[in-house]
């Protein structure tokens, strides 16, 4: 028996307040709160912009974010328990408010596997301890944003969280992520005008049943010699793809 050093991968409870009142307790990775909280609350339709959150304090001592918005809400009650790992929770992500997404948005396969590659490379803590997932934001030639977390549906909340507070686009955008494909993190997807969601994993038959109502190209399996494609027709082929399945 050899005796080797590890990362354990960190978790904690954040509490989220809102205007003073308790929204929900989160179970996250304690890296870009910020984000995850600007994240969930652009996803809860709590806020609509940043520029509504007047202020943002997030306490290292009792895991506590207090959020001052600019105006009166009314907070979401119907809570929804995701399949997620990390605790999620969901209120208002509904695929019936969502429209149609009607994206010109075509990616090949060698370029999602080199993204995908990308994302591992960035994603310093799932290297240290494989026990956290990452997620990004990407274009066809490069990562724009990269967020992990213990749980694969807060770190979406952080890639938008993260590019709202910098000003940058999620539509006709990638996402990428290590985790499985859910119908949870279809709809953030979704929800962020992203046309294409792709995984070194599978998505659930939900979340291809969402993707081909709400006009998601979902991939798995990135691999660098294919991938599959469950939904959508956004993957222009210049490699093998695997029948979904395969």
């Amino acid at each position: 028996m050899v005796e080797v050093a590890g990362e354990v991968v960190r978790e904690q409870p954040l509490s989220v307040f809102v205007n003073g009142e308790k929204f929900l307790t989160l179970l996250c990775s304690p890296m870009g709160l910020e984000s995850l909280v600007t994240g969930y609350l652009w996803m809860e339709k709590v806020i609509g912009d940043p520029a509504e959150i007047a202020r943002l304090e997030i306490s290292p001592v009792d895991g506590r974010a207090e959020v001052t918005l600019t105006h009166p809400v009314t907070l979401p009650t119907e809570r929804i328990l995701t399949s997620g790992c990390g605790g999620g929770i969901t209120f208002r992500i509904d695929h019936r408010l969502f429209p149609r997404l009607h994206s010109r948005l075509r990616v090949r396969p060698t370029e999602l596997a080199a993204r995908m590659k990308d994302l591992f490379q960035a994603a310093l803590h799932y290297q240290r301890s494989r026990g956290i997932h990452g997620a990004a934001l990407a274009d066809a030639d490069r990562l724009l944003i990269v967020a992990e977390d213990v749980g694969r549906h807060n770190a979406v909340d952080k890639v938008k969280g993260e590019a709202l507070r910098r000003g940058i686009a999620t539509e006709d955008r990638l996402l990428l992520s290590t985790g499985r494909v859910s119908s949870e993190m279809l709809l953030k997807a979704a929800r962020m005008g992203v046309p294409v969601i792709a995984s070194r994993t599978s998505p659930t038959e939900m979340a291809v049943a969402l993707a081909e109502q709400l006009g998601v190209t979902v991939c798995g399996y990135v691999r660098p010699d294919g991938l599959n494609v469950y939904a959508g027709d956004a993957v222009v082929l210049d490699a093998p793809v695997r029948a979904a399945g395969g």
